[in-house]
């Protein structure tokens, strides 16, 4: 998890509140806090794909909901100043990649985006 505590300075640094990583190569389904920032991630296989969202510590108690839905697509739930935001990290399969990966993908993404109430505030 070297990598997680490099990338969590970095945003500490540029004063990020959430940022999306893709292409992780984490493996399993956790939740990591590293320094001030909170890491949750979703990872298949050793070394391939894998989906992640860190938080800063001034939000990450706002953090209501983590939704892993597969490999390539994760979802926080915030509550921030009475306000549901929604934020989907998504790696979107390449081009040269089997039909059925990038149907499963798509068809995923629309799941988790039809399963936000429009009064609810959505980042992808």
């Amino acid at each position: 998890m070297g990598k997680s505590i490099e990338l969590a300075k970095i945003i500490q640094k540029r004063k990020v509140n959430i940022a999306c990583v893709s292409e992780t190569r984490w493996v399993g389904s956790e939740s990591d806090e590293c320094g001030r920032v909170q890491l949750w991630y979703f990872g298949r296989v050793k070394g391939k794909n894998g989906v992640g969202i860190l938080v800063d510590r001034e939000i990450r108690e706002s953090v209501v909901e983590v939704r892993r839905v597969s490999y390539r697509l994760m979802e926080i739930k915030l509550v921030v100043g009475g306000r549901t935001l929604n934020v989907v990290s998504a790696y979107v399969p390449q081009a040269g990649l089997d039909e059925e990966v990038k149907r499963r993908f798509w068809e995923g993404l629309v799941e988790v985006v039809r399963g936000i109430p429009p009064k609810e505030k959505l980042f992808i």
